[in-house]
């Protein structure tokens, strides 16, 4: 077993695909293997994943509802129309919100636009704001991130002579709400290019297809969009290939730019210095986004993503960077309860926990954190007095949406999918809802399938560990949600130098050799097991390899995944 305690699987290998793709694109059998391992075989496939091209992307107007939609809202401009955009709390929603709202201004509209409060009102449209629209003089709402599963919020729109234009992301429920125009690419038949975007994705798409519609020629001013699309991509965690990865490495270019005056302050608040990837998204630049929407109010995210005086958003994104550190202090303080609360926690299936007031914006994160530690689903539970609140977390190939289900009769408020799901109940039914969770997850979790997994990629031999390649991989990037870092496998290496590093010792720097060379090596998060690991044992190690640059010199260092005793 590995140190980490975790099982290795590797890929099927087909060494004549493999080496017809090396030869067919002029790339290592390792990078070929990989591409194979993410299910791309197909020639243009592969040339679309290795060249992403906005040229390659599928005509907006092939989304079902789109011509609707976009008609919809020429008619609104014409008639001289109020029109809102009513969007979610989270980045997703916050950048597609933007988008649209932008979009609108560029062709003529003087929008409105709504970010609803996370815990007083909850997500989606709701009756007491659509009646405030009316008020307003609200002819048209347009929904983003959100509004699919909205049927009746949108038939009292209706009623109060509001029409609704629906894009969104989500699945598809029973019935579709009865709106002018609903815009989600899930109805496109599966394997459709466009079938994954995100609500930002979906969001882009909908103002490229209205500049057109709108006779805006130019596709400079669609492309201005693309740094806003790709935040709300890469946030959202929908899967990082066929559109998906195109609008976020095109996107990305224009995000390096940091010609939006808010990204510029929120990336200078971050202090990043160098380029911005999709981890400086991931764990920099949504946590700080999402934070208002968690503690406070998501309209503070949508404030500086609209801002265009430095000034404002300077002090706007100092605003943001101060809330994220209040949850970070929050995120910390419940997770050292929870830990301290684990007991036994590898003998069971399920990891459900209670406490007082643990701020139900914070909760989730921690609730990822362990699912991630321990391997198993996870439910933490904020108590409010006669009310909780719980956010759950899933694990690979579980749907934990489908467990709630069963229990659907005990939530006052439920929803998400099978990676991650809230609810709102009365506080008297917990144990009722833990007795049926343990009981319910007997009968579709086995303890063998909670053993959490290394998956391999390819095993090379340490003569094949260079600089060439590891900036051939990066060829690959960018890497997230089903696109994963590559993981490579070498074996008998054995340590020559090991040094704890980082805040606390939490990281391992190694010096690994195979006899002949050195190498190299970081192993992030792996300082406490700094004891286990012999240097006169010899050691297969799984990693990825990247580029590390020092003193103006460029070498290829592991970044080590887990590692296994050579018995």
């Amino acid at each position: 077993m590995s140190i980490l305690q975790r099982q290795w699987q590797f890929f099927k290998t087909d060494d004549a695909l493999t080496q017809e793709i090396a030869k067919e694109f002029s790339i290592s059998r390792t990078v070929s293997q990989v591409l194979v391992n993410r299910g791309l075989k197909n020639k243009d496939e592969i040339s679309d994943f290795l060249n992403p091209r906005l040229s390659t992307l599928k005509d907006p107007f092939e989304i079902p509802g789109m011509p609707a939609a976009v008609q919809r809202v020429i008619k609104a401009k014409d008639k001289r129309e109020k029109v809102l955009v009513f969007g979610d709390y989270d980045v997703d929603g916050v950048t597609g919100t933007s988008i649209i709202v932008l979009a609108l201004k560029k062709i003529g509209f003087d929008p409105l636009y709504y970010i609803p409060h996370r815990y007083d009102e909850g997500y989606g449209m709701n009756k007491k704001a659509v009646k405030s629209f009316k008020d307003k003089g609200v002819n048209l709402i347009i929904t983003v991130d959100c509004g699919i599963s909205n049927y009746k919020e949108i038939e009292a729109a209706s009623a109060l002579g509001i029409e609704v234009i629906v894009t969104d992301h989500h699945n598809i429920p029973q019935v579709l709400p009865n709106a002018a125009a609903v815009v989600n690419p899930k109805l496109l038949p599966e394997g459709h290019a466009s079938r994954q975007l995100s609500g930002a994705g979906v969001a882009f798409k909908f103002v490229w297809a209205l500049f057109r519609k709108a006779g805006f020629s130019d596709s400079e001013t669609v492309k201005e969009f693309l740094d806003l699309a790709a935040l709300g991509t890469v946030a959202d965690v929908v899967p990082l290939t066929g559109e998906n990865r195109t609008i976020t490495v095109s996107g990305m270019k224009v995000l390096n730019e940091q010609k939006r005056v808010g990204v510029k302050h929120l990336v200078d608040s971050t202090g990043i210095s160098g380029k911005l990837t999709t981890h400086s998204i991931s764990f920099a630049l949504a946590p700080r986004l999402n934070a208002p929407g968690r503690l406070h109010h998501a309209e503070l995210s949508m404030k500086l993503l609209m801002e265009k005086d430095h000034q404002k958003a300077q002090d706007l994104a100092g605003q943001i960077n101060r809330i994220n550190a209040e949850r970070r202090q929050i995120g910390t303080l419940i997770g050292d309860e929870v830990f301290s609360r684990m007991e036994n926690a590898d003998e069971k299936k399920l990891i459900l926990l209670a406490g007082k007031n643990w701020h139900p914006g914070v909760i989730g994160i921690v609730a990822s954190r362990i699912s991630e530690r321990f391997n198993r689903p996870t439910i933490l539970i904020s108590e409010e007095g006669d009310l909780c609140r719980g956010s759950v977390r899933s694990i690979e190939d579980f749907d934990v949406y489908k467990l709630l289900l069963s229990c659907k009769d005990l939530f006052i408020d439920f929803g998400g999918h099978k990676d991650a799901a809230g609810f709102e109940m009365l506080t008297k039914n917990l144990s009722a809802l833990e007795e049926r969770l343990c009981k319910n997850i007997d009968g579709c979790l086995a303890i063998d399938n909670l053993v959490p997994k290394t998956k391999i990629d390819a095993e090379i031999p340490t003569s094949c560990i260079s600089s060439d390649l590891a900036i051939e991989l990066e060829k690959l990037e960018p890497y997230g949600s089903g696109n994963p870092a590559p993981v490579l496998m070498s074996k008998r290496l054995k340590v020559v130098k090991s040094k704890r590093v980082g805040q606390s010792g939490s990281h391992l720097k190694l010096k690994l050799t195979d006899g002949k060379s050195v190498f190299d090596s970081i192993a992030f998060d792996m300082g406490p097991l700094s004891g286990e690991i012999e240097g006169s044992k010899e050691y297969d190690v799984a990693y990825n390899l990247s580029i590390n640059e020092w003193d103006g010199f460029e070498f290829p260092q592991m970044e080590i995944v887990d590692m296994r005793r050579v018995s």
